[in-house]
C-alpha cells in the first residue's frame, strides 16, 4: 500500500507540475487570446488546438448544455458564474485561475460526441462550485461519478432532442450521439456484477477512499444513478448543496444535509437515490 501510495503522489506531484506549466503558458497566452460570448455566462477561445470545427453547431452543443442544466436548476442563466473555455493538450479539467473560472476540454475538430462528454463533466464541476482542488479526498469520488453521470445525461438529452429536429444533419448525427451514449455503458464486468448486488458500495469503500481516480467505479456508479435523473430531471438541483465536497465525512452526513434542503418537485427522487445507494450500503455496514 505504501508503495502505491507513494507512486500515486509522485504522479500527482507531477500533475500539479505539468498543469502549473500550463498555467504559465495559459496566463501568457491570455492577452493574446480572442474570446467569442456564447452565452451571457460562457465564453471560448480562439485557441488554434481545437482545430477547424463547425462554430454553429459547437457553440448550440455547449449552450444546449447550458441551458438544459438551468432549466433543471431552475437558474437564469446569467446569474451563473462566468467561465471561460480553452484548450488543453492533456485531461480534461474546470479550475480557477487568477480569480476566474476555467473549462479545459482536450478535443478538437468536429467530434461533436467528445465535445459533448468532456464539457458536460467539467460544467457540472463549475455548477458545483467546489474548491476546485486536485485533493481525492472526503466525497470527491462522488462528485466525479455525479459529473461523469452529467455526460452520459446529455448525451441522451441531445439525442432525444435531436430525434425531433427538423435539421437533416442533426437527424443523422442522432445514432452517433446513442452509440456514443452505448459505448459508455459499464464494461468492467466484475464491477457492474457488484453493483447488482446489496451493499455494493461497501465493497469498494476502501478503494474510494484512496487518493487514486477510478474512472471505472465512477462510471458504474454514474450509469446505475442515469434512470433517476433522466425520470425526473429537477434531481439535479442536489449539485446546488455539494459545495467543496472533501468536507464530508460521509455519504450519510452528505444525504442528511440533501434531505434537509430538498424541495417538494425532487424530494421522492431523492429518497429513491438515497436508497438506491445509501440504504443497502449502511446495510451491508451494520
Amino acid at each position: 500500500m505504501e508503495d502505491k501510495l507513494s507512486l500515486n503522489k509522485l504522479s500527482s506531484y507531477h500533475k500539479e507540475y505539468l498543469f502549473f506549466h500550463y498555467f504559465c503558458i495559459v496566463t501568457f497566452k491570455i492577452n493574446i487570446m480572442r474570446f467569442y460570448q456564447i452565452t451571457p455566462n460562457l465564453s471560448i477561445s480562439d485557441d488554434s488546438n481545437f482545430g477547424n470545427y463547425d462554430h454553429k453547431i459547437i457553440y448550440e452543443l455547449l449552450t444546449s448544455i447550458s441551458s438544459n442544466f438551468s432549466k433543471h436548476l431552475n437558474l437564469i442563466s446569467s446569474s451563473v458564474p462566468p467561465c471561460r473555455i480553452t484548450y488543453i493538450n492533456t485531461n480534461p479539467r474546470c479550475s480557477n485561475i487568477m480569480s476566474e473560472r476555467w473549462i479545459f476540454l482536450h478535443v478538437s475538430q468536429d467530434y461533436w460526441c467528445q465535445w459533448i462528454y468532456q464539457f458536460a463533466h467539467e460544467y457540472c464541476h463549475h455548477l458545483i462550485n467546489g474548491a476546485m482542488s486536485d485533493d481525492i479526498i472526503g466525497l470527491i469520488w462522488f462528485e466525479e461519478s455525479i459529473c461523469e453521470l452529467s455526460s452520459m445525461y446529455h448525451l441522451h438529452q441531445l439525442s432525444t432532442q435531436w430525434s425531433t429536429s427538423n435539421d437533416p444533419i442533426k437527424l443523422r448525427y442522432v445514432p452517433a450521439l446513442q452509440n456514443y451514449l452505448h459505448d459508455l455503458t459499464p464494461k468492467q464486468s466484475q464491477l457492474f456484477s457488484d453493483a447488482l448486488r446489496p451493499g455494493f458500495l461497501a465493497l469498494w469503500e476502501q478503494t474510494l477512499a484512496e487518493p487514486i481516480y477510478y474512472r471505472d467505479h465512477y462510471n458504474v456508479l454514474a450509469a446505475k444513478m442515469f434512470p433517476l435523473f433522466v425520470g425526473n430531471p429537477s434531481l439535479w438541483k442536489i449539485i446546488l448543496h455539494f459545495g467543496d465536497m472533501r468536507k464530508w465525512s460521509s455519504l450519510q452526513e452528505l444525504f442528511d444535509y440533501l434531505q434537509r434542503n430538498a424541495t417538494p418537485d425532487y424530494s421522492d427522487s431523492l429518497n429513491e437515490l438515497q436508497s438506491l445507494i445509501l440504504y443497502f450500503y449502511l446495510l451491508v455496514l451494520d
